[in-house]
């Protein structure tokens, strides 16, 4: 299913490319084939991703008067009204995955042919980031309404942008991160950039993260507390060669970019935001990752990396419709499988080796029993 789903983004990608007169003129056929198979691919599948059991057990058993029962007291008001309002339409929870699934992508779509210079290339970006993701309904659904708070941050109404993040708080807590990009909706030097970026990497290969993680995780408290105290006891020191090798994965389109800037609008509102989000997407990745507080990057740091699937775009419009742009496409493929993989290898580290693979879904795989369930 994964390596099916990436030909295909990667099919319609390459066309954008170099037929770019053809996916303009069959955009929305094209944009409908990648929605409708998102739609199945989410909502159709069956224990498959994150959270499969809370997410099932709380939907199958929600009620007006169980809703804020023990079982649910970590689910948000939101989430909550949410389910209250599917189960009007149905108490199975494949049609509640189904609305979920178009609630999602239908605003992601708009968030993504609105915003992008090749919205085909954000689509095969956006499935490689989300993925791993899969499963987090809550923290989903609060991500959508972050894509709307965006674009009114790009059109500099700051309170509106405030209001969308308090509502997206209402879905998954962790919401709250995404307040701070308020403050990067502006051109910033480079040399600042890549300062913080070089102290953060000074950071990360001191170890000083791991020394400071059980305090942090005092500091916490609650579910946050107890899983970055979990990750206290199974991670070890990062390796140096570990945090240079994630920095030089995150950090090819920011020097594409920063090597070519000069043939880039760094007028363009948009660009700026979205080069300082990605820009502390990387800060982030490289101070937290393979620390024990990983929480934060499987949290927090996907409302940065958003900014992802418009940088790579960006990067893209530097090259002519050569064979340096096929070979950056080709790389940028297999980027995408690489990324994938990673994600699910992070969930085999704390033992969940079957989350997703084999994809099972209510027609697919039906017999397999996970191990993980």
């Amino acid at each position: 299913m994964y390596i099916f789903a990436i030909i295909l983004f990667a099919c319609f990608a390459f066309l954008e490319i170099f037929n770019k007169d053809f996916t303009e003129r069959n955009k929305i056929i094209l944009a409908l084939i990648c929605f409708m198979f998102l739609i199945f691919h989410d909502g159709l599948r069956w224990e498959t991703g994150t959270d499969w059991i809370p997410y099932s057990n709380a939907y199958d058993f929600f009620n007006i008067g169980y809703s804020y029962a023990s079982d649910m007291t970590n689910f948000e008001p939101g989430y909550l009204c949410l389910m209250g309002a599917s189960h009007l339409i149905s108490d199975d929870y494949t049609v509640y995955l189904v609305i979920h699934a178009l609630i999602f992508y239908t605003i992601f779509f708009f968030f993504i042919f609105k915003l992008s210079n090749f919205p085909f290339v954000s689509i095969l970006l956006f499935y490689t980031i989300t993925l791993p993701y899969l499963g987090m309904n809550r923290q989903f659904i609060a991500m959508a309404i972050y894509a709307i708070a965006l674009i009114f941050l790009i059109q500099k109404k700051r309170m509106l942008y405030l209001l969308f993040i308090f509502i997206a708080y209402f879905f998954h807590h962790s919401a709250i991160i995404a307040v701070f990009a308020i403050f990067f909706n502006k051109k910033i030097p480079n040399k600042y950039l890549i300062g913080i970026l070089s102290l953060a990497l000074i950071i990360a290969m001191s170890g000083i993260i791991n020394k400071l993680s059980p305090a942090a995780a005092l500091i916490l408290g609650g579910d946050l507390g107890n899983k970055a105290d979990i990750y206290t006891n199974m991670t070890n020191n990062t390796s140096i060669i570990s945090t240079i090798l994630s920095l030089i994965r995150k950090f090819i389109w920011i020097a594409l970019i920063l090597i070519f800037k000069d043939k880039i609008d760094d007028k363009d509102q948009k660009f700026n935001l979205f080069f300082n989000l990605y820009i502390l997407s990387c800060i982030i990745y490289v101070l937290f990752n393979n620390t024990p507080l990983q929480i934060i990057i499987s949290r927090a740091l996907i409302y940065y990396n958003i900014a992802e699937i418009f940088i790579v775009t960006y990067a893209l419009t530097i090259f002519k419709p050569n064979y340096g742009k096929l070979i950056l496409m080709c790389v940028l493929t297999l980027y995408c499988g690489i990324n994938i993989q990673k994600g699910f290898s992070n969930y085999a580290k704390e033992g969940f080796y079957d989350l997703f693979e084999p994809y099972k879904g209510i027609f697919i795989n039906t017999d397999y029993v996970r191990q993980t369930h």
